[in-house]
């Protein structure tokens, strides 16, 4: 006589991995957030230095970052975390924890370098109070605000993919921001958006700012776009002369 299987035993074994399956396999719901795409301010610090900035010492000579905002669908900085929680439904990083966060990730070198503040390049605290007003204004409300190693990360990059590109000729030369503006599209192949400024000694009209638009999601060299605003600061038309110092 054949031994029966004890078919039952095998059905609830069968149902059980499968329940354990399907559980396993739940696709996990990605963090939302608000903003529309990001802004990438580099700043020409001789510019910045002689309108809006009283710089003491140490003035570097190439871009250095002010901030890879945040934007929404009106080209405008989301508000700040602490004011619009909601805006992600990631658990952010708190301001208060940066620093800790910055030392362990072996940023605060790569940060003095390239992201510093221009009042007092020499001054560490001062660049501690610059990252963390950054962190904490916009930032937490970013792809990136449980990770602002990743964040910071992802701007030097940014910055170092960027930078051999914005060569022009300075020492006051003169020239359209609508000349800048295509001299870098030709080099990024995407518009970029020109912020003057004004020279607080000559009154004359500066190149402040080269900002450039990534997508959200992908901050990085593959996912730079156009910026829909194409000047800011007192530039509004492109027709402006903005001298390089």
């Amino acid at each position: 006589m054949m031994k029966e299987h004890p078919i039952s035993a095998v059905v609830v074994v069968v149902i059980v991995l499968i329940s354990f399956s399907s559980v396993d396999c739940q696709p996990i719901k990605p963090p939302t957030t608000t903003f529309v795409y990001y802004l990438f301010a580099l700043q020409w610090p001789p510019s910045i230095c002689d309108s809006y900035i009283q710089c003491r010492r140490g003035t570097p000579t190439d871009f250095t970052i002010h901030g890879l905002w945040p934007q929404n669908g009106q080209n405008r900085g989301v508000p700040p975390y602490a004011k619009s929680s909601n805006c992600t439904t990631l658990t952010v990083v708190p301001a208060r924890r940066l620093r800790a966060k910055l030392r362990n990730g072996n940023l605060e070198g790569p940060l003095t370098q390239v992201w510093p503040d221009l009042k007092n390049t020499s001054d560490i605290n001062l660049h501690q109070i610059f990252w963390r007003n950054e962190w904490s204004s916009h930032r937490m409300c970013s792809d990136y605000g449980n990770n602002p190693i990743a964040y910071f990360r992802a701007a030097i990059d940014l910055r170092n993919n960027v930078v051999s590109v914005l060569k022009f000729k300075s020492g006051g030369v003169a020239s359209k921001a609508i000349d800048i503006s295509t001299k870098i599209q030709a080099q990024l192949g995407k518009i970029p958006q020109i912020h003057c400024v004004r020279s607080r000694t000559t009154n004359k009209l500066l190149l402040g700012e080269v900002r450039l638009c990534y997508k959200k999601g992908d901050p990085t060299p593959q996912g730079i776009q156009d910026c829909a605003r194409h000047y800011s600061g007192i530039c509004t038309t492109g027709q402006e002369y903005n001298e390089i110092l």
